[in-house]
């Protein structure tokens, strides 16, 4: 194995892993991940879905390239890097109850969450995904590719904290169409107390009382 792997013939994601590396890769050293990330998390026992920039990339939202194959896991798994390709891992308890993409899944045989799924992951952890301005951009372009997107926000709307699904819904109705029904009907039902559009910015600015949200940052969006 180590005589393939010198000769990037071989790869090992996962120490007891060794999978093979398709010529047009071998420079690369390792194929893209989506080539092997199931296999990788049955090898480790746990259950996962692609999340975030990588599952907006692979549904055509990729407004700045992803640095990063970013993975809601389970359990605990270590970031690495594999190849050109570094692989950040997330513990989260809605891995087993998000919607996955179907058309994805049939394709490629991996979990990739869902284009509404994928929008409330962004606008979970915008500390991840480049801030919220960035969200912004990548949830007004998975609306506008993926009209189907409300089923899938109204489904797994409750997996997600209430300032993901204010900060979502606030996103639809400022920037896009309108936030669906379903989700302006989840969030008018949330008795907690006001959340603020950014987690990272200062705790002060006007409250936008239909969402109960703190405009505490300016948005600085450029899709069209």
């Amino acid at each position: 194995m180590a005589s393939l792997q010198k000769n990037r013939k071989m790869f090992s994601p996962s120490r007891g892993l060794w999978i093979p590396i398709p010529p047009e890769y071998r420079t690369w050293g390792a194929p893209d991940p989506m080539h092997y990330i199931d296999d990788m998390m049955a090898h480790l026992g746990v259950r996962y879905v692609v999340g975030w920039l990588s599952a907006a990339e692979r549904h055509g939202a990729s407004h700045h390239a992803a640095q990063v194959f970013q993975v809601a896991t389970s359990k605990t798994v270590r970031a690495r890097a594999v190849g050109r390709s570094r692989l950040e891992f997330y513990s989260r308890n809605y891995v087993d109850s998000a919607t996955p993409s179907t058309e994805l899944l049939r394709k490629t045989g991996v979990h990739v969450a869902s284009p509404g799924t994928t929008m409330l992951m962004l606008a979970a952890d915008p500390v991840i995904c480049g801030g919220m301005s960035n969200v912004a951009n990548l949830v007004i372009e998975l609306a506008e590719e993926h009209p189907g997107y409300a089923a899938e926000v109204a489904a797994d709307a409750v997996l997600f904290t209430d300032a993901a699904t204010r900060r979502l819904g606030w996103l639809l109705d400022t920037f896009g169409e309108g936030a669906p029904d379903e989700l302006a009907g989840h969030c008018a039902a949330l008795t907690s107390k006001p959340s603020f559009l950014s987690p990272t910015s200062a705790r002060t600015g006007k409250l936008d009382p239909k969402w109960r949200m703190v405009m505490n940052e300016e948005l600085d969006l450029d899709v069209s």
